[in-house]
């Protein structure tokens, strides 16, 4: 039977055949539970949420338009660069 080590710090490394039958990767998340036979392993089903357009309001810097009438004519001109 295959062995898995815990490391100092109660790390594991999951061997190449773990990985591929729970089909994770970098990142990825693993769901445990506890039985009474041992532990059984699952990919966790990690729901990305989008972040809203509004998030990212205000993050412009330096960049940012000092008003709303700037941007849109920025956005005016660079529209009238692309249709002519």
């Amino acid at each position: 039977m295959p062995m898995i080590r815990v490391r100092e710090k109660h790390q594991i490394t999951l061997p190449k055949e773990v990985v591929s039958s729970l089909q994770v990767g970098p990142d990825s998340y693993i769901e445990y539970f506890i039985t009474n036979n041992g532990v059984f392993m699952r990919p966790a089903p990690i729901k990305k949420v989008r972040k809203s357009i509004f998030d990212y309001a205000g993050t412009g810097g330096k960049q940012a338009y000092s008003s709303a009438q700037e941007a849109d004519t920025f956005i005016s001109s660079l529209r009238d660069e692309w249709n002519s």
